[in-house]
């Protein structure tokens, strides 16, 4: 009887192994499957794919035309209710002397524009039907919006829900953002970084050709304080909820921006410690 005790417990052990293994491997499958467009895209751009398990959708990173750029869902802010909205965020190497924000006419405007933007028409009828456009500079913005840039964000427009989408310039970085889950779709999520990345190119060409016309970098660290809350560098969005601050810069974030980029979004500090904001 005893022996047979010990084949029982033996036999039950064997089958929780087993069962535990299986788990395993399904989960790993599951992840695989589930985040497969991520996977895909780290690869099309050599860089790396990052996640943190089932429950937290993965990020890629990976460097273009001297930026740094993320891909992945935006993180959620406690307190504000969204649904799944797909980011491409794009780190300059060197600060830009330009703040712009672009917008479907059917996306709801902001509380407040850009601090000292104003509207912009371009000079595309179509495309001033279409979009609003707040920029510092007219003529950057000019610039920036050449028609192969339009085009990209017509496509961008496409892959979004209606009014779904946003183009978001501050000196440190650009957003481009879409009202979806792209990363359930390989094909859609590649497509939309490639446009975005037009978006990116034509934004260096742009302020490069303005540059010339004698406008100076400015010192983004100079800027007088903002009004009301203070804005996340990351986003764009008002800092309501839970924040942080670089440890080295002070610069606020919100906690999950800062844990979706991963370090300070001001360039040239790339602390990676931050403090309670």
């Amino acid at each position: 009887m005893e022996a047979m005790g010990w084949v029982v417990l033996g036999g039950l052990a064997l089958l929780l192994y087993l069962i535990i293994r299986l788990g395993a491997a399904a989960g790993s499958w599951l992840s695989g499957a589930r985040f497969r467009a991520y996977r895909q895209l780290a690869g099309q751009y050599h860089g790396k794919y990052e996640s943190r398990g089932l429950s937290d959708p993965p990020t890629v990173s990976f460097t273009h035309n001297g930026s740094t750029v993320r891909v992945g869902l935006a993180p959620n802010v406690p307190g504000q209710h969204f649904g799944p909205r797909t980011r491409v965020v794009a780190r300059f190497r060197q600060g830009l002397p330009f703040r712009l924000e672009l917008a479907p006419l059917a996306r709801p405007a902001p509380s407040q524009p850009p601090k000292g933007t104003r509207l912009v028409r371009v000079g595309d009828q179509e495309f001033d039907r279409g979009y609003v456009v707040q920029a510092n500079d007219a003529e950057m913005a000019r610039e920036f919006l050449a028609p192969s840039v339009r085009w990209a964000i017509g496509n961008l427009g496409r892959v979004a829900p209606p009014g779904g989408m946003l183009v978001s310039i501050n000196p440190e970085r650009l957003l481009v953002q879409i009202d979806r889950n792209l990363g359930q779709h390989a094909d859609a999520l590649s497509y939309a970084v490639r446009e975005a990345l037009i978006v990116h190119d034509g934004l260096q060409q742009g302020v490069a050709a303005r540059l010339t016309q004698g406008i100076a970098i400015v010192d983004v660290g100079n800027a007088e304080p903002e009004e009301g809350p203070p804005t996340c560098k990351v986003c764009g969005d008002a800092i309501t909820g839970p924040a942080v601050r670089c440890a080295s810069c002070q610069t606020p974030h919100h906690r999950d921006c800062w844990e979706f980029v991963g370090a300070c979004s001001i360039y040239g500090c790339q602390s990676k410690q931050n403090v309670p904001g």
